[in-house]
C-alpha cells in the first residue's frame, strides 16, 4: 500500500473531474468545437443506423463514410440512447487510461512513483476531446506495453491492448502515424540483437499486425474510397485548396505549444527542462546532476525524447509549409493527408519528459557535497515545481473543470452548456408544432439552420441539408454553395472558408460572421441573402433561425408562427421559417 500510495492518490484526483458532470448533468459545460458540432453526432448516427449503409438524416442522405467515429469501439456506448452519459463515460475512460499509461511508463523509465503520479494527473486533465477515444490518452499505455514486450514481459496483455487501442482510436488522426513508426523501432531491435528474430520481436510484430488488422477492419470503406476502389461519390475533399504556412512559425508553435487538437500546455515544461539542462553543463555542477548512472540515464532519456518531439514538429512544419503543399498539389492521394498529426504523439512524450525532469532534480539531492550544491539543488527543484504549478494552472484555465465549478457555484454563469448547445426543450417544440400543423413526421421534410449549429437540429431528430463532415459528396457542396452564394460574396473570409475547405456546409451569414449559437434577444438578421429556389430544389422546406429575419419575405421565407420557440431558461430563441411555394 505504501508503494502504491501515489498511484491511488493520483487515481482519486483524476476521478474527481467527473463530479461536476454527475451533479450538473446536461447543464454541464462541454467542449462543442469539433465535438458537439460534429464527432458526437457521428457516434449517434452510426449507432442509430448500425447495420445500414446510408445516413438519411444527414446532408439530405449520405453514405456512412461522411461521418466516421474517431473511436469505433465507443459506438457501443451510444446504443442506450443516453448520449451525454456516453460522452462522459468516454471522457473518464480516456482520462483514467491516460493517467495509468503515463504513471506506468514514467515509473518504468524514471523509477520515481511521485514524479510518475504528478505527470500522470496533469496528462489526464489535458482538455482533449473525449470523442477521440484513446487517440490521445491511450498512447502512453501503448508505449508502456511495447517497452515491456521488448523485454519479454506482458506479451499477451500488450497484444490485447494494442488491438483494443486500434479499435478505440482513429486511423486518420493517429493510427497511421503509429503504424508507420513502430516498425522502425522493431527494425532497430532486430539489428541491435544481431539480426536474430527473437520471441520478443515476434510478439512486437504480432501486436503491430493486430493493430493493422483492427484499423483495416474498422476503416474498410474509407480506405477503399481513398484508394479509388469503391463506387462512393466523389468527395468534397477533391475541392480543397491548400495554402502554405510560414515554416518557422509552424515549427515554433508545434514544438512549444502543439497544434490544433494536440495542444498540451507544456511550454513551462520546456522552459524548466532547458534551464536544468543548461545547469548540467556548468562546470562544478555536473557532479550533482549527472554523477550516478541513474541520473545519466534520465538525462539521456530527456535529450532523446526532446529531440524526438523536435523532429515531429519539423515534419509537421514541412508538411504545411511550401515543400508539403507542393507535394500535395501534385499527388492527389496525398491531398487531404494530414501528416501534421504526428503532433498527436507529442503530448504523451512531453509529460513523460516532465516525470523524468522531476525525478532528475529530486535525484540531485543525493549528490550534494557542499552548501553551494545544496542551494543549486533546492533552486532546481523549485524551478521544476513552479513549472508544474504553472502547467497545472494553464490546463485548468483551458479545460472545462473551471467553468463547471463556476456553474456549480453560480447557476447563472453564462457559459453554453450541453443542453444549451443542442437547444433541448426548444427544438422539440418546433418538431411538435410542425407535426401538429401539417401532420408531417421529421422524415417527411428537410431543414437548414441559421444562427444555431445544424448539429442541434440533427441531434433532435431533424433531417438536415447542412452539417459538418470531412468527407461528403462534392455535388452537395456545389449545390449548397449556389444557395448561399450571395452571402459568401459579402464576406471574403467566409468565401475562402467555404470554397477552400468546406467541411462546415452551413449557411454562413456575413452579418454574424459564423457565430453559433446566437443568444436569444441579442441579434436580428437585417439583410439575409439566400436563394430559396435552390434550397427548395434540394428538398428544403423549413429554415430554423436563432434570430428574427427582417427581410424574410424578400428572401422567399414565411414565418410559420409569429411567436418564437423558447423556454424560460433556454439559451436560444428559435424562429421557424417556411419556404414559400
Amino acid at each position: 500500500m505504501k508503494n502504491k500510495f501515489y498511484l491511488y492518490a493520483g487515481f482519486v484526483a483524476v476521478c474527481m473531474m467527473a463530479v461536476p458532470y454527475l451533479i450538473l448533468g446536461m447543464d454541464a459545460v462541454v467542449k462543442f468545437h469539433d465535438q458537439l458540432d460534429s464527432d458526437l453526432l457521428a457516434y449517434i448516427l452510426q449507432a442509430k443506423y448500425f447495420g445500414a449503409k446510408m445516413l438519411p438524416e444527414f446532408m439530405g442522405g449520405v453514405v456512412k463514410t461522411a461521418v466516421t467515429p474517431p473511436a469505433p469501439f465507443s459506438v457501443l456506448f451510444f446504443f442506450g440512447g443516453n448520449y451525454f452519459a456516453a460522452l462522459i463515460l468516454m471522457q473518464m475512460i480516456g482520462s483514467i487510461t491516460g493517467y495509468v499509461g503515463i504513471y506506468l511508463l514514467a515509473k518504468t523509465v524514471s523509477e520515481n512513483r511521485l514524479a510518475a503520479a504528478v505527470a500522470g494527473v496533469l496528462f489526464a486533465y489535458l482538455p482533449f476531446s473525449p470523442v477521440y477515444g484513446l487517440s490521445h490518452f491511450g498512447i502512453p499505455l501503448l508505449f508502456f506495453f511495447f517497452l515491456k514486450m521488448k523485454d519479454g514481459k506482458c506479451l499477451k496483455s500488450g497484444w490485447l491492448y494494442a488491438v483494443f487501442f486500434a479499435l478505440n482510436s482513429s486511423l486518420v488522426l493517429v493510427g497511421f502515424i503509429l503504424l508507420a513508426f513502430i516498425p522502425f523501432g522493431i527494425l532497430y531491435l532486430w539489428h541491435k540483437g544481431g539480426k536474430v528474430i527473437s520471441r520478443n520481436i515476434v510478439s512486437l510484430l504480432l501486436a503491430w499486425g493486430g493493430m493493422l488488422l483492427a484499423y483495416l477492419l474498422t476503416n474498410l470503406n474509407l480506405i477503399g474510397q481513398v484508394l479509388g476502389l469503391s463506387s462512393l461519390p466523389v468527395s468534397h475533399k477533391t475541392d480543397y485548396i491548400y495554402q502554405a504556412e510560414p515554416f518557422f512559425r509552424i515549427l515554433f508553435e508545434g514544438f512549444m505549444f502543439g497544434r490544433d487538437h494536440s495542444l498540451s500546455y507544456h511550454t513551462y515544461i520546456v522552459a524548466a527542462e532547458a534551464f536544468i539542462l543548461c545547469l548540467c553543463f556548468i562546470k562544478g555542477l555536473s557532479s550533482i546532476f549527472k554523477r550516478s548512472k541513474r541520473q545519466q540515464n534520465l538525462f539521456r532519456w530527456m535529450i532523446y525524447l526532446t529531440m524526438t518531439n523536435f523532429i515531429l514538429a519539423f515534419i509537421a512544419a514541412l508538411w504545411n509549409g511550401h515543400p508539403g503543399i507542393w507535394l500535395r498539389t501534385r499527388m492527389d492521394i496525398l491531398g487531404s493527408f494530414q501528416l501534421t498529426r504526428v503532433l498527436w504523439i507529442t503530448p504523451a512524450i512531453w509529460y513523460l519528459i516532465l516525470a523524468l525532469l522531476l525525478s532528475f532534480v529530486l535525484e540531485s539531492r543525493l549528490e550534494i557535497e557542499n552548501s553551494r550544491q545544496r542551494a543549486v539543488s533546492i533552486f532546481s527543484i523549485s524551478v521544476v515545481c513552479l513549472a508544474i504549478i504553472f502547467t497545472a494552472i494553464s490546463i485548468l484555465m483551458a479545460g472545462y473543470l473551471k467553468p463547471n465549478v463556476q456553474k456549480l457555484l453560480n447557476p447563472g454563469y453564462p457559459a453554453i452548456s450541453y443542453s444549451d448547445y443542442y437547444a433541448l426543450g426548444v427544438l422539440s417544440q418546433v418538431e411538435e408544432f410542425i407535426r401538429a400543423e401539417t401532420g408531417l413526421n421529421q422524415a417527411d421534410y428537410r431543414v437548414v439552420s441559421l444562427g444555431i449549429n445544424p448539429a442541434a437540429a440533427l441531434y433532435n431528430g431533424f433531417y438536415c441539408l447542412d452539417g459538418y463532415s470531412n468527407n461528403y459528396p462534392l455535388t452537395h457542396k456545389h449545390e449548397f454553395r449556389k444557395m448561399i452564394a450571395a452571402e459568401l460574396d459579402k464576406n471574403a473570409g467566409n468565401k475562402i472558408y467555404f470554397d477552400y475547405w468546406g467541411n462546415r456546409c452551413y449557411i454562413l451569414s456575413a452579418e454574424n460572421d459564423g457565430v453559433w449559437p446566437i443568444r436569444k434577444g441579442t441579434f436580428v438578421y437585417e439583410d439575409l441573402s439566400i436563394d430559396t429556389d435552390v434550397l427548395k430544389s434540394m428538398g428544403g422546406k423549413y429554415l430554423i433561425s436563432a434570430a428574427y429575419i427582417e427581410n424574410a419575405a424578400k428572401t422567399g421565407l414565411r414565418l410559420a408562427r409569429p411567436e418564437p420557440f423558447e423556454t424560460a431558461d433556454s439559451y436560444t430563441r428559435l424562429y421557424l421559417y417556411e419556404i414559400d411555394e
